[in-house]
Parts: structure tokens; C-alpha cells; sequence
């Protein structure tokens, strides 16, 4: 983060964390505070160290900390992740059509459990299929790897369809009030076919959620094997936006040692914070130095199994059948 950057930043919450003087002692500067915060996230140094560092107590950091990602969520959201409208829908699909040749789709979706230590009374709640606490990050991700909505603060031990069917973005597409577009017809030809979101095998299969076949349905099938390709490389961008946001902000390299309802603030803040800068030309991360970049403690959701509707595999045939007809291959799949 740079300079500029930085005064942006906190000119938008400063108002929210700025403490008054008092006649007994010079309050903690709403400049220290963002600073503290922000080299907790990018640094995942430890409350205590923190504390030392600084010269307060270790309470004090942590109130600091629960103050600056509160207001910076509150402050940032609807600039840097506003709900999106069916404009907004269009613009996401055009883009992952020309970027990542899957067209009619509204972005890419996957889950990560964030490590937490061990909250006080909290039983098996958060004791994931790792045998870790944690809670989990769901995310959906544009073709360009920013962050279209997020939910967080699911038990780490719930199944992760269900982290998905009980969250906002699962009920909303699944009562048909996320306002997305009507069906449309595919880039080149085809029948109007469903915007869709698309994920890996964690997820069911629905209309509006493909998911890729099983490795027993393409082996011996090359147009499946070739659906799967396709939906596989679209899907890259969100595994690149949880690696930049991993690179970014080191905390997810930690067991994060405050309470889950803190840790969903922090996780909420570093969401939009990536937005943020990923809007800003100058943003440094690379790319190709990020397969191996998301740390163990950002575990990856537990494939389930499938329970589909008959349309979902109706729709996900077709986008199959397209994929490998003379209108949607790519020059590139058969060399």
C-alpha cells in the first residue's frame, strides 16, 4: 500500500476512529490506529508482539483492531463491493467470456477455512474435517480477480454445500432475487442459455451453479474432459484472488488468536481492502508467483456429493455440447 493510498484510506475512516482527548491522557491517533491495523494484517504479527512494539497493552490492540476493521468494512463495502445490479451482472459475464472464454458466466466461486485458535466454550463448532477451528470465507470472484460478494463466519465444522445453501449469495440465487440477467444466447450461436456462477467439486450442481463432471464421466467422453477444462481455467480467478489476497495479507499464514467474531471482521476488511487495491494500476502482485502461494492455514473446502436436479445437468450438457461444437472451441483445445 502506498502513501497515496494510505491517505485515502484514512480519510474515509477516520472519522469512525478517531478517540477524543481526554484531561488525563493524548489518545492513540486515528493514523497510529490504521497503522497498527494494517501491519497486523500484512504482517500476522502476534497481538502481544504488536503490543510491545508499540508500547500499549495487549487489550489495547486488540480494541484498536476490532475499531479499524469495523469502520473499514463499514466505510469501504459499498464503494469497493456494492451489490451488483444486472448491469453490473452483464459487464462480469462479458468479461469472463472474453478473458476466460466461458461465456454467460457471473463469477467464480469457492470456500477457504480461515484458522482460528481454539474460541473458549466453544465445544466442536468450529473443529473442521481437518481437525482444525476455523471459520469459513465464502467467496464469488470476477474475471479479474476482485471480490463480488463475500460471507463469512460459518462454523468450520458444516458441510460446505451447506456453508453455501444458508448463506446470502446461495439463498438469493436459489429464490431467483440476486437480479440476474435472463438467459441469453451463447457468444456464436446456440440457444439462450442461464447466467451462471461456477465452482469445483465442493459444490452441488444446480441451474444456476456449474460444477465439473466426474472423473468417471470423462474418461472416456472428450467433450466432458473438454467442459472441464474450460470451467477449470475460468475458475482459476478466484484461486488467484484468494492467492493475492493470502500474499497480501500474511494473517492468513496464522492461527488468528482473537475471538470468531473478530476474526470475521478482520477477514471482511482484507476483503475490500484487496478490492481496493486491486483497482488501483499500480497493484504489484504477480500472478505467476501464486500457485504455490496460498499458505496451509488457508484450507480449501471438502468436495461433496452430488445432489443435482435433473435441469442442472440439462444445462450443464448443453454448455458441454457448446464448448465442443465448431461455434465455442477454441483453436488452441485440439493442438
Amino acid at each position: 500500500m502506498n502513501e497515496n493510498q494510505f491517505d485515502f484510506l484514512l480519510s474515509l475512516i477516520e472519522n469512525d476512529i478517531e478517540k477524543q482527548m481526554t484531561q488525563f491522557r493524548k489518545p492513540i491517533s486515528a493514523k497510529e490506529r490504521l497503522v497498527v491495523t494494517l501491519r497486523l494484517l500484512a504482517t500476522g504479527e502476534s497481538f502481544r508482539s504488536l503490543g510491545f512494539r508499540y508500547r500499549v497493552g495487549f487489550s489495547t490492540i486488540k480494541a484498536i483492531v476490532l475499531d479499524v476493521t469495523i469502520a473499514i468494512w463499514k466505510n469501504l463495502k459499498d464503494i469497493f463491493m456494492p451489490k451488483p445490479t444486472k448491469e453490473k451482472w452483464k459487464q462480469i459475464a462479458k468479461t469472463y467470456s472474453d478473458k476466460w472464454q466461458f461465456p454467460n458466466c457471473v463469477g467464480s466461486l469457492d470456500g477457504k477455512h480461515v484458522m482460528l485458535f481454539c474460541p473458549n466454550n466453544a465445544g466442536t463448532s468450529f473443529y473442521n474435517y481437518k481437525g482444525r477451528h476455523s471459520v469459513v470465507l465464502l467467496a464469488l470472484v470476477d474475471a479479474n480477480y476482485k471480490f463480488i460478494a463475500v460471507d463469512v463466519g460459518a462454523f468450520g465444522r458444516n458441510s460446505d454445500g451447506g456453508v453455501f445453501a444458508e448463506s446470502k449469495l446461495g439463498t438469493s440465487l436459489a429464490t431467483n432475487t440476486a437480479d440476474i440477467p435472463a438467459d441469453t444466447l451463447l457468444e456464436n450461436g446456440g440457444e439462450p442459455m442461464p447466467h451462471v456462477i461456477i465452482g469445483d467439486q465442493a459444490f452441488p450442481l444446480k441451474p444456476y451453479l456449474m460444477r465439473p463432471y466426474s472423473k468417471e464421466a470423462v474418461s472416456n467422453n472428450a467433450n466432458k474432459k473438454n467442459f472441464n477444462y474450460r470451467l477449470s481455467r475460468a475458475r482459476r480467478t478466484v484461486e488467484n484472488a484468494f492467492g493475492i489476497l493470502s500474499a497480501r495479507w500474511r494473517i492468513f499464514h496464522t492461527d488468528i488468536e482473537v475471538q470468531p467474531e473478530i476474526v470475521d471482521n478482520i477477514v471482511l476488511c482484507c476483503c475490500c481492502l484487496h478490492n481496493m487495491l486491486r483497482n488501483d494500476e499500480d497493484d504489484n502482485i504477480f500472478l505467476q508467483d501464486l500457485p504455490n502461494g496460498v499458505p496451509d492455514n488457508f484450507i480449501a473446502f471438502e468436495g461433496i456429493r452430488n445432489n443435482s436436479t435433473r435441469a442442472a445437468f440439462v444445462i450443464r450438457d448443453k454448455f458441454c455440447d457448446y464448448f465442443s461444437s465448431e461455434n465455442g472451441s477454441l483453436p488452441w483445445e485440439n493442438q
